[in-house]
């Protein structure tokens, strides 16, 4: 018979594997330049999931992180920049207590201070985001075009300079599959701390998506956006399959300048490519180096 410590060891596992990434180190947080650029006009910026990491959350299993690797050969005029948050669900004695709008936040200062002392507040932005990444980044960009000449005026500068956004399995309208994840927490949290603060929120129908969504129709118009979705389940107990992310919520309903493609890819495989030959990788680094031309035309 399995025991109970055994079982909740696996079900620990699962919820690793379900959002991809592992403990995210909470040293490993905030902006990290993966790639310089040659003379960059442009800066790319990314954001890992749920239990993710800004660097293991892009690398595949033979340790090609393709936003360092591969595609500085399509877009080699761009700075790409990794951010990192503390998202972790379980497996730390102490554990964040940051909601979704406290990482938008986040995002929003680091970013804008980075960008300042770099001296490239004035250079486009890029946005590649896969799964919570998204939720977080459209809240950083609902906060950023809030701001004004009296109120967080530098956050205005990030509003102003996204052009392009890129969405990797974002689950915008919630899905059925955080109802697992958050059963797995409950049950994790008989042995050890666990963080519901988060995940709560991506649950099919949430309230918190849906008045995200109505403020972010607003703005959509100003961004060329590509929504990706998996095409392939991912393992789950039981020896079953599931696809955590439908394609109908992984887009946003009614975007304007915004395009639907799926990607032969699990949820957890959809952020990481083994080569430059990856069918998928070709697919996405296209569309990011279409948004980096529209992002120059249009200055």
């Amino acid at each position: 018979m399995v025991s109970y410590t055994d079982f909740v060891s696996a079900i620990t596992s699962v919820v690793a594997l379900l959002w991809g990434g592992g403990d995210a180190p909470p040293t490993n947080l905030g902006i990290k330049v993966l790639v310089e650029g040659d003379s960059p006009v442009v800066d790319i910026v990314a954001i890992h999931g749920l239990d993710g990491d800004r660097e293991r959350s892009w690398t595949a299993k033979n340790d090609s992180l393709w936003l360092r690797d591969f595609l500085p050969d399509v877009v080699p005029n761009a700075r790409i920049l990794t951010y990192g948050y503390d998202s972790a669900t379980r497996g730390r004695m102490q554990l964040s207590d940051r909601t979704i709008h406290d990482h938008a936040e986040d995002l929003i200062n680091k970013l804008m201070i980075y960008r300042r002392e770099t001296e490239a507040q004035d250079r486009p932005i890029i946005f590649v985001a896969h799964s919570l990444g998204g939720i977080v980044l459209k809240f950083a960009l609902i906060v950023a075009n809030g701001a004004h000449d009296q109120h967080r005026v530098e956050h205005k500068s990030i509003a102003t300079s996204t052009t392009g956004l890129v969405f990797l399995g974002t689950p915008h309208q919630g899905t059925d599959s955080t109802d697992l994840i958050l059963l797995l927490l409950k049950i994790q949290s008989l042995l050890r701390p666990t963080n519901k603060k988060v995940a709560q929120h991506l649950t099919a129908n949430s309230e918190v998506l849906q008045d995200q969504l109505d403020q972010y129709n607003s703005i959509s118009r100003l961004y060329n956006t590509v929504f990706f979705y998996e095409t392939y389940p991912t393992p789950i107990p039981g020896g079953l399959s599931q696809v955590l992310v439908q394609k109908h919520t992984a887009v946003v309903p009614g975007a304007v300048d915004a395009e639907a493609i799926g990607l032969n890819k699990s949820h957890t495989g959809m952020s990481k490519f083994n080569s430059r030959e990856d069918d998928d990788y070709l697919t996405v680094s296209f569309h990011i180096k279409t948004l980096v031309k529209k992002a120059l035309e249009s200055k």
